[in-house]
This record gives structure tokens, C-alpha cells and sequence, in this order.
């Protein structure tokens, strides 16, 4: 059984330490990347938006995404559906 390793990773200039299964510490980096990619999209520039604010919004366009592409997954089920 594979035990858990500790990984570091870096969102929005606050380090983070993770514990992870080995084989999914690739899957967990590019997840932080990703929420560090859009902070900084929401945060940079912005200085009137505190760190909590950056969060939110981010967690917003993130969450906004995941309903996009489960919309397009639906479609696509339903093509496949009627193919059938």
C-alpha cells in the first residue's frame, strides 16, 4: 500500500503543504497551478480585492467551468445515447 508524501505547492504567494498519494502528486500540482493561474487572473492589478475576495471569484470562474464542461459531457452522453 502507498503512503501518502507531503508535497509544497504555491497559490497566490502562500505555500501550501499537501499529503498526497504518490501517483496523484502530478494530478494535485497542476489543480494548484490552475487556482494559482486564476487568482492571479482575477488578483493581479486588482488592489482592492483582498486575498479572501481573489479566492471567491476564483472559486467562481473554477466552478463555472467544471458546469460548462459537465453541460458539453450531457450533450455529448446524449449523442452517444442516440447513436446507440
Amino acid at each position: 500500500m502507498n503512503e501518502r508524501e507531503k508535497i509544497s505547492v504555491e497559490i497566490y504567494g502562500q505555500m501550501y503543504t499537501l499529503r498526497v498519494m504518490p501517483e496523484e502528486k502530478a494530478k494535485v500540482e497542476a489543480i494548484a497551478a490552475h487556482v494559482n493561474d486564476m487568482m492571479h487572473q482575477i488578483g493581479d492589478g486588482q488592489n482592492r480585492l483582498d486575498y479572501r475576495d481573489v479566492a471567491v471569484l476564483a472559486a467562481m470562474n473554477i466552478a463555472e467551468e467544471y458546469f460548462k464542461l459537465e453541460q458539453k459531457y450531457g450533450e455529448l452522453l446524449a449523442i452517444v445515447d442516440y447513436e446507440k
